[in-house]
């Protein structure tokens, strides 16, 4: 090929146009929501994926669409209060982040407490992207807990709140295909009861429970899967979500 000789990517076929944006933009790695998320395999150098989104507006329709779809991300809300770089101008939890969020297919989201930020900001955000969006697969992590070592106590009514009835119904929700909730190996007692059936690394006699009313489990996993449907079924309060023609009367 001549040096001056220019290369009419667009020019391709849109089934191996695809094929190349997928070999750039689809990481191994969850992408991690920062201020800018940037990440080395499959990209090198100072490279990041926004050098695609900005080479024209096909391009952009056409990578974005594969990037948000094809990658699982991880949203970090571990910290007493959401950080500005997901709730200010421009972040992912923003009113300008909207039609980014909303293409999200896979999501992971880290929570040291379900309190009102998540009542308030993370709740309905979530849930606009199931409804109005794309997430279909969602993973939650809860824990560490943040009073641990403090002298604040577990709220041992906290399944009962609204913050965390608004997880249960974000749970729920009929229109996610795949839900996972994780707690911490040191968590609410209230949790044990739902530690998820047939997991051979978690037994009763390598749990205790402290003078918090923590449970601390011993020689097991770092986290333990909940059976999240049977919380919803006995903690769960209001109207169930259901798929439109789904109703019986």
């Amino acid at each position: 090929m001549e040096a001056n000789k220019v290369f009419r990517f667009l020019d391709l076929p849109p089934e191996l146009r695809g094929d190349i944006l997928t070999q750039l933009l689809v990481s191994d790695c969850n992408i991690i929501l920062y201020n800018t998320t940037r990440f080395t395999p499959p990209l090198s150098g100072p490279s990041s994926f926004l050098n695609v989104f900005l080479v024209s507006m096909q391009m952009y329709q056409e990578a974005s669409v594969i990037f948000y779809s094809q990658n699982r991300f991880t949203l970090n809300a571990q910290s007493h209060r959401l950080p500005v770089h997901l709730t200010g101008r421009g972040g992912f939890l923003s009113e300008e982040g909207q039609d980014a969020r909303r293409r999200v297919r896979s999501l992971t989201l880290h929570l040291t407490r379900v309190g009102g930020e998540f009542e308030r900001v993370l709740g309905p955000a979530l849930s606009d992207m199931v409804l109005s969006g794309k997430l279909r697969d969602l993973r939650l992590h809860l824990g560490p807990p943040s009073w641990r070592g403090s002298n604040r106590v577990p709220d041992p009514d906290m399944v009962q709140r609204p913050p965390f009835q608004a997880l249960l119904r974000l749970l729920a929700d009929p229109y996610l295909q795949t839900v996972q909730l994780l707690a911490w190996r040191v968590h609410l007692k209230v949790f044990c009861a739902f530690h998820q059936k047939g997991s051979p690394s978690i037994k009763t006699d390598n749990e205790s429970v402290d003078d918090q009313g923590l449970a601390i489990l011993r020689n097991g996993p770092d986290w333990v899967q909940l059976d999240w449907k049977s919380m919803v079924e006995i903690y769960g309060m209001g109207q169930q979500i259901v798929r439109i023609g789904e109703r019986s009367y």
